[in-house]
């Protein structure tokens, strides 16, 4: 009985030392993380007509004015008889986003302009 009481005790006293040890964790509090691309699909032209163009623009706000960023958008009418289908991609730097934007714009009035005739076939 001794023995019992001495290999239990023994236990109770590795585990409940085995359970005090800490652990570390390491945060890191300064991280960003960049986004590079922004890519929009759309099956309907009044998705692309009411893009808000201000949330596009805080997207890219952490990132560095020299990072490469792209936007790219498509238009994929399946159920028109032609399946129209066309994409746009514009490049270039974070700092260059309000051209790009203005870019995107342009492309995106052309597309929905040649999409106009496809979409209700």
């Amino acid at each position: 009985m001794k023995k019992l009481f001495t290999l239990l005790i023994l236990l109770v006293s590795l585990i409940t030392s085995a359970q005090e040890e800490d652990t570390k964790v390491a945060y890191f509090k300064n991280e960003v993380s960049k986004i590079t691309s922004l890519k929009m699909t759309s099956n309907s032209t009044q998705d692309l007509e009411t893009i808000n163009w201000k949330d596009i623009r805080s997207i890219f706000e952490y990132n560095n004015p020299e990072e490469k960023i792209e936007l790219s958008f498509e238009l994929d009418l399946k159920e028109s008889k032609d399946k129209f289908k066309s994409a746009v991609t514009v490049g270039g730097h974070t700092e260059e986003i309000d051209s790009l934007i203005t870019k995107s714009k342009k492309l995106i009035k052309m597309i929905i302009k040649l999409s106009k005739n496809y979409e209700n076939k």
